[in-house]
């Protein structure tokens, strides 16, 4: 036993090595870049001149509260509508499930441009909402280039990251766990809160952290809906690389996007943790 558990942990190293490598290549590798970069100065001589200048700033510092306010508003959208749309896939079968997963999975196999496009289609000044409220006789309004747009667009592409992520753990509850529960006098509502809640808590912290993570880091649908107004740090990112042609900024600005998406992912994990030991 003691000769073959090393012969397997190596042979296991071995089939794990290639992906190590891939992710060393393209993903440390340019993190590490990354990170060099920040610390260049305008002079060419490292300094932390690139990030006294974000945080010295209130414009940039307003820019990285409103995406981190966009993306809390729009996990907990998706979790909002995500948890119900998921219990329903989890408790139904058939063909009708088979139609449910489609549905929720038919944003992913539209492009990002395309998905867009649609949407100001619809929150245009002319578009089909507009068109609903006018046959109404009611005032018509324009979403495109706001907030409520750009949340609107993220949640309807990053909900079935949520959806999933719930529906795959609703589904690994044991019934008898439920039946137990309301056999002891507890009603619906008191089974839910008590049993099928917590037993669905790691479905809804995956979730959570894919959609906060990607919507930190969406960049083309906030270009395409928003305006100057709804700027973000990836968009940001993107003008100081494009426009400005200032790399070592842009390489800062990247840092802090990795460093606060990673801070959240940390906290909300440490939180979860100490739940479940409560």
């Amino acid at each position: 036993m003691s000769v073959q558990r090393p012969r397997s942990l190596n042979r296991g190293l071995l089939l794990c090595l290639p992906a190590f490598l891939f992710l060393a290549v393209f993903l440390v590798g340019p993190l590490i870049v990354n990170l060099i970069q920040s610390f260049t100065g305008p002079d060419g001589h490292p300094g932390a001149g690139q990030y006294l200048r974000i945080f010295g700033d209130v414009y940039y510092l307003g820019v990285l509260a409103n995406t981190v306010v966009l993306s809390v508003a729009v996990t907990l959208a998706s979790l909002m509508l995500g948890y119900p749309l998921a219990i329903t896939i989890a408790r139904t079968g058939g063909a009708f499930k088979s139609l449910l997963i489609f549905l929720v999975v038919t944003p992913l196999l539209i492009n990002v441009v395309v998905r867009s496009f649609g949407w100001m289609v619809i929150l245009g000044r002319s578009g089909f909402l507009n068109a609903i409220l006018k046959a109404l006789q009611l005032d018509t309004i324009n979403l495109i280039g706001s907030w409520t747009a750009v949340a609107i667009t993220l949640v309807h592409v990053l909900l079935p990251f949520m959806v999933l992520s719930i529906a795959s753990a609703l589904e690994g509850i044991d019934g008898s766990l439920e039946d137990a529960a309301m056999t002891l006098g507890a009603n619906p509502r008191r089974t839910f809160a008590h049993v099928v809640l917590p037993l669905s808590m790691p479905g809804i912290i995956t979730g959570t952290l894919l959609v906060f993570s990607l919507s930190m880091g969406s960049f083309v649908s906030v270009m395409v809906i928003g305006s100057n107004a709804t700027m973000v740090l990836p968009l940001l990112v993107y003008e100081q690389l494009n426009v400005a042609s200032d790399w070592p900024f842009a390489a800062a600005l990247g840092t802090v996007l990795v460093v606060v998406v990673t801070a959240a992912t940390v906290m909300q994990l440490a939180l979860t943790g100490r739940g479940r030991q409560a």
